[in-house]
């Protein structure tokens, strides 16, 4: 039985898995997280804002708006530096679509509903590869599975559960990035900076503001280094390029400690860009099947 990872410094995280299905298939270019985000954000904008741009530090209501306060809260003043408490996870093409996994740290459960009703409300009338009428067809709570959201609205009963990311069970690991890293960090090790950085600032805005790992930790010993450099555009008709390593590492003498960071930075992304979905990775034991990853695919 896996064992999974119950809770991490006050950080509480929920999953919507969301689907889309548009009247002919969608012909995205790019990067899909790119796609993905600019819908997620034009919609609540659409759905909240009183001005035709944001003007959120000086608007009268910014503080129970659900545009800055999730979605932008480096517009709010004093908050430059806060990173916003969702991200994109997962996504996938389908026929006629597309299916992705937006996360929400705890003060972003409160505008849940807010987000969807937005979704649900304007997405036919944004263009989408060349098209109109793409519509949210349903919304479940990655978790559990269930259907959370139908009709405009939340299901009555339906609840959104907490992810509870699978713990490695092994201590020598291959960790694959599913989308690029991107990180500032100049280490030896590409992972851990990049994974601190990212859960320590998480903490201090959303949980309970403790250091994460006591200074000068070596939460794993890194073998191998299997990276290459990849440039990907945002979006579909972005001319910006981020840049990001595509690879692989091996890790061997994995501790609690290292355990506990690699289970929840599996579901909160290492390294910058993450609300676009980059810094997503799996591991697997090593010697195990690259079909058959401890971590989950969702």
């Amino acid at each position: 039985m896996s064992r999974r990872l119950t809770d991490f410094h006050g950080l509480r995280l929920y999953g919507l898995d969301c689907t889309l299905h548009s009247p002919q298939p969608l012909t995205l270019q790019g990067y899909y997280g790119g796609a993905a985000r600019g819908l997620l954000g034009r919609a609540l904008f659409l759905g909240n804002c009183v001005y035709p741009e944001p003007r959120c530090a000086e608007c009268a209501l910014r503080s129970g708006c659900p545009y800055p306060q999730v979605f932008k809260p480096h517009l709010l003043p004093g908050e430059e530096a806060r990173l916003p408490p969702y991200l994109l996870h997962a996504w996938q093409r389908l026929p006629e679509g597309l299916r992705f996994s937006l996360l929400l740290l705890n003060p972003a459960l409160g505008f849940a509903e807010n987000w969807l009703r937005q979704l649900d409300r304007f997405l036919p009338e944004l263009e989408v590869s060349g098209q109109y009428g793409v519509r949210l067809s349903q919304v479940r709570d990655l978790a559990s599975g269930q259907m959370a959201f139908h009709a405009g609205r939340f299901i009555p009963g339906a609840r959104l559960n907490p992810l509870q990311p699978s713990l490695p069970a092994s201590e020598r690991l291959t960790v694959q990035w599913l989308t690029p890293l991107v990180s500032k960090h100049q280490h030896t090790d590409p992972l851990w900076g990049a994974l601190r950085t990212r859960l320590q600032r998480l903490v201090n805005a959303y949980g309970d503001g403790q250091p994460i790992a006591p200074p000068d930790t070596t939460p794993w010993r890194l073998e191998a280094v299997r990276l290459q450099p990849q440039t990907v555009v945002q979006g579909c008709d972005s001319r910006r390029g981020i840049r990001g390593l595509r690879g692989e590492l091996e890790l061997a003498d994995l501790t609690p400690l290292g355990a506990r960071l690699l289970a929840v930075g599996s579901y909160l992304h290492a390294g910058g860009e993450a609300t676009l979905g980059f810094g997503r990775y799996r591991w697997r034991a090593v010697g195990a099947s690259a079909a058959s990853p401890t971590e989950p695919q969702s």
